[in-house]
Parts: C-alpha cells; sequence; structure tokens
C-alpha cells in the first residue's frame, strides 16, 4: 500500500496540534489502518526556530525580523522533512504555512520570496502526494497567546488568515481537505482523519 504523509495546516489556535498529539497516541492504529510502520511526528518547527534564533511573536509583523523568521522555519520544516527520507510522517503545519504568514502579515512580495526558495519547490512537490488536512478559524474560545502564538488584532483578522491558508494552496495547486467547521470535538477531528487516510490507502 502506498504511505501517505499528512500536514496539519492552518492559522494559529485552530486545534492543529491538539490534533497532531492525538494522532501521536493512536499512531498504532493509523498504521495498522494503512498497512504501514508508525509514521513519523515532525513537531511544529517555527517554535523551535523562535526559542532558538531568538524571535517572539511581535516580529511576525516586522518587515525584516518577520520575513527572516518565516524563511528559518521554512527551511527547518524543509530539514525536518529530509530528515524522515522515505518514512511515512505526520507533520504539525507545513511549508507553505511560512508562505502563508509572510504575504498576509508582510505582503505579497514577501510570499514571493519565500516561494522562489529551492526549499519550497521540494517541499510543494511532497505536499502536492500529500494529505492536505485544514483547520479552519472556528471556535473564538481557543485564541490565546503565549509569547510564540503570534495574536490576531481582532476575530476577523483571525479569520482573514485562515481564508489565506486556502487561497495559498490553491494558488500553488495543492490539494486539501478542510475539517467540517461544526467539527470541533477532538475524538471526532480524529476519526476524520482514520477515514481520510482509509480511502487514500
Amino acid at each position: 500500500m502506498q504511505r501517505t504523509n499528512i500536514y496539519i495546516v492552518g492559522a494559529h489556535c485552530t486545534g492543529k496540534t491538539t490534533l497532531i498529539e492525538a494522532l501521536r497516541h493512536v499512531s498504532v492504529r493509523l498504521a495498522s489502518k494503512i498497512h504501514a510502520e508508525n509514521p513519523a511526528i515532525i513537531d511544529e518547527v517555527v517554535r523551535h526556530v523562535m526559542r532558538t534564533d531568538d524571535f517572539n511573536a511581535s516580529h511576525v509583523r516586522h518587515p525584516t525580523a518577520g520575513l527572516e523568521l518565516q524563511k528559518r522555519t521554512l527551511l527547518a520544516q524543509f530539514k525536518a522533512e529530509e530528515v524522515m527520507d522515505k518514512k511515512q510522517f505526520l507533520s504539525d503545519r507545513s511549508g507553505i504555512d511560512p508562505i502563508v504568514y509572510a504575504g498576509f502579515f508582510l505582503g505579497r512580495p514577501a510570499a514571493e520570496a519565500l516561494a522562489a526558495l529551492n526549499e519550497w519547490h521540494d517541499l510543494r512537490e511532497r505536499m502536492k502526494k500529500a494529505l492536505v488536512i485544514v483547520c479552519d478559524p472556528v471556535n473564538e474560545s481557543w485564541l490565546s497567546s503565549d509569547g510564540v502564538r503570534m495574536t490576531c488584532e481582532s476575530i476577523e483578522e483571525w479569520r482573514s488568515l485562515g481564508q489565506a491558508f486556502r487561497a495559498a494552496l490553491e494558488e500553488h495547486e495543492i490539494e486539501y481537505v478542510a475539517i467540517p467547521g461544526g467539527m470541533e470535538g477532538l475524538e471526532e477531528r480524529v476519526q476524520f482523519v482514520e477515514r481520510l487516510l482509509r480511502s487514500t490507502s
């Protein structure tokens, strides 16, 4: 059976990491569904970049520091995926996330600069062969800030960021599946991903 990589993407505070953690705990069952070895997990790389390279949430909107942050995040994602070689993985975010954040908060030229990187070309091709799942901004009570997550200026900005993910995926011709808006329960979301895996295996 073909092994399918999975990317969980979308705006911050939409339940991506929580979903990945739940999938981590049921990875044995997930693997059995697709007749493969247990998938590896690529954790959210931007947190490591911010911690080691002295960035914080305020830099996301800064023209120079913000672009450098997103570039380093994209390169870190590339390195994390390269280490996997041919091993199946679940990824908490993807190479398109820094492109979306750069474009949304710094302008289209910033997104185009990242999209011109050779590393993005490789990441995009890998995403085109994967199962890409979008978590949309739905539940306002999930919004929080911890010094790493940035704070949106309004609920509308948060939702617009979510729409920017869909637009970017479509622009780069990457197919995706969005978790239904009314599906907020964690168990429901895990089962939704499992059904998707069965349908693609």
